[in-house]
């Protein structure tokens, strides 16, 4: 006669109950403020002027009683001279403040890889306006490019020359908010590069010597193309925020003389908040980072055929 054989009785815990599932809890209760920050000030923005884009929003009232125009504000974009204009302006800009950081940033970090002593004051030196306040920055060289009693025109005058109306010629109003933008940011270059040719091996700079390399040799030869990589982080981050620039426009010129500074972030501004045309401006902005994207890809695209990203 067969016996019946008792099999053990298996209880089901629930899921909430797994030691899996709290880790998996607990980790995810300390990601919930950061994942919060982006959904409520980042995500949601971006999906908001997503929809924004296509109806004709005076920022009063619900967007769905606003009026719905499609593509018509993408269309006015290429319509807009004020607008094309201030791409314009923004490219100059971005040109001038990136063209010019690069090259004096890369050369004052030339000059002191060879420096050994007081190394740490000077490179504190030309550290300290990065640090301070791109607003106090924005007022205090305002007022020493005042005309008649500003710091500049003052040693002019001293001089014998004449004054130069540094922020209401309309030709060269850009390139004195870029010059300002230039000596405020030149230390960050400078430390970037710095780093960059403090990784670069002695060694190699020993054999070019011993096989007769001049300076400029080593340099083109070992220097430039070691320093690639950082010579692409630097330019995509500072491409991306030079055309981004608002807060030196925004307190030196508002725009002006004759929409000489007037950037394509101060027009989204004016456009929004003066004009109440918050569905056109948002149509800017998307505009933008449109532009920045592709840029920002062109340059990667460039630098990965190029074998640029490629470390020794």
């Amino acid at each position: 006669m067969a016996t019946a054989i008792a099999l053990p009785r298996t209880t089901t815990i629930p899921f909430w109950r797994r030691a899996s599932f709290r880790r998996g809890l607990t980790g995810w209760l300390f990601a919930a403020p950061i994942l919060i920050y982006f959904t409520v000030f980042v995500f949601g923005p971006i999906l908001a002027s997503l929809v924004m884009m296509f109806f004709n929003w005076n920022g009063f009232g619900p967007l769905s009683q606003a009026e719905w125009v499609g593509l018509g504000n993408a269309q006015e974009l290429f319509r807009d001279q004020k607008f094309l204009g201030s791409f314009r302006n923004t490219f100059i800009y971005a040109v001038v403040v990136v063209g010019s950081g690069v090259v004096f940033g890369l050369l004052l970090a030339l000059v002191l890889n060879g420096v050994t002593r007081f190394v740490g004051f000077v490179r504190a030196t030309y550290y300290l306006p990065v640090m301070l306040p791109i607003t106090a920055m924005s007022l205090l060289w305002g007022l020493m490019y005042q005309p008649r009693y500003g710091f500049f025109n003052q040693v002019l005058t001293s001089l014998g020359l004449s004054p130069v109306g540094w922020l209401i010629n309309p030709n060269i109003a850009i390139l004195s908010v870029s010059l300002m933008v230039v000596w405020k940011g030149l230390g960050w270059y400078m430390v970037i590069f710095l780093a960059g040719l403090k990784a670069i091996p002695e060694e190699f700079y020993e054999a070019a010597r011993v096989d007769g390399a001049t300076s400029w040799q080593q340099f083109w030869r070992i220097t430039l193309p070691l320093l690639r990589p950082t010579l692409l982080f630097v330019l995509v981050v500072t491409i991306i925020g030079s055309l981004q620039v608002f807060s030196p426009i925004f307190i030196m010129t508002q725009g002006g003389p004759a929409n000489a500074t007037n950037v394509v972030v101060y027009w989204v501004y004016i456009t929004a908040f003066q004009f109440l045309r918050f569905g056109y401006a948002t149509a800017q902005a998307v505009f933008l980072f449109l532009v920045i994207m592709v840029i920002t890809m062109i340059q990667l695209r460039v630098f990965r055929e190029g074998g640029l990203t490629s470390h020794y």
